[in-house]
């Protein structure tokens, strides 16, 4: 069975030097090399999150931007870790089925991957992306993903990526303003009654949708009462998104720096990537605080801060 590989943006970028000049980087060409092996022996699956679509359109250089993509596209296939919310519907309605001793079908083995690259972001529906995309476009992006990955991140106009990145731009502005409002509120706290408390935030944000998904699942709950408070406290600790998301926010308020846009797009791939992921390639950074967390222990998950380390351990 292939390993699943997670690669952070910059091991990409180390990739795609290899296929830029191998006489300028033969290290880099040496590793592009074996990462392409693994793939097509069918050793190792590599598929991409958001942050590396984001980040790839968001390359100002067209020449870069083009190789870029084309080693995303030709190592991932175009396949993509599916958004949080996804993650987070499917986990959580295990989790409330299994505490409820309800029957429930199990999951295709790779539910959590998709070969639609726009649904790194969400499962596409007209509801979600306000918009209906016609049937013969996604059959055509199935057809062949990596192309269709390859097209969207190499050749999508300058109006196209300028909009994408001013959207997430204030978008991750207004959660950076209410992720500092909340860290100098409980700067004083122990790391223990911060963790409770972020954990607290999570569930009433989610409240409702917890409501949701065990409606569908025929619990007839509305109100905390209902769901009981012993059960209520454990979904943020037991449902990995919330648990990701949890450990490493309130570590990464005690790094005694302002929190910027590029520790959003990190933590949310940890939040999609960690649970499933056998392998992650990422900076020293989210590395260290997974650990300090012990989520790579928790989710199985050997973690890397170099893509020459992992080719190392390949052999």
């Amino acid at each position: 069975m292939a390993r699943i590989v997670y690669l952070d943006q910059n091991a990409w970028i180390e990739l795609a030097k290899g296929s830029w000049e191998k006489e300028r980087y033969p290290k880099e060409y040496e590793a592009l090399a074996k990462v392409v092996d693994l793939v097509r022996s069918g050793s190792i699956v590599v598929p991409l999150t958001f942050a590396n679509i984001y980040e790839t359109l968001k390359t100002n250089v067209p020449g870069r931007r083009v190789n870029l993509a084309l080693v995303q596209s030709l190592i991932s296939g175009g396949w993509v870790f599916r958004g949080r919310r996804r993650v987070f519907t499917e986990t959580l309605a295990a989790y409330l089925a299994t505490k409820s001793e309800i029957l429930r079908p199990d999951l295709p083995q790779s539910w959590f991957l998709s070969d639609v690259w726009l649904e790194a972001v969400a499962d596409y529906t007209p509801e979600i992306y306000g918009l209906e995309v016609p049937a013969r476009v996604i059959n055509s992006i199935q057809r062949d993903p990596g192309r269709a990955l390859f097209d969207c991140l190499a050749f999508s106009d300058d109006d196209f990526r300028r909009g994408v990145i001013q959207r997430y731009s204030a978008a991750s502005a207004d959660l950076i303003a209410r992720i500092e409002y909340r860290r100098a509120r409980v700067a004083s706290e122990p790391i223990s009654v911060r963790k409770r408390a972020y954990g607290a935030g999570l569930i009433i944000d989610e409240f409702d949708f917890i409501l949701s998904i065990a409606q569908d699942l025929g619990l007839g709950w509305s109100t905390v009462s209902d769901i009981g408070s012993s059960l209520i406290r454990s979904i943020a600790v037991d449902v990995p998104v919330l648990n990701i998301e949890r450990e490493l926010a309130v570590r990464l308020e005690d790094q005694g720096r302002a929190i910027s846009e590029n520790d959003l797009r990190d933590m949310m791939s940890f939040i999609t990537v960690l649970p499933f992921a056998d392998i992650v390639v990422a900076e020293k950074q989210f590395v260290n605080l997974s650990r300090q967390a012990r989520l790579d222990e928790r989710y199985d998950t050997r973690m890397l801060t170099s893509i020459f380390a992992f080719l190392e351990d390949e052999g």
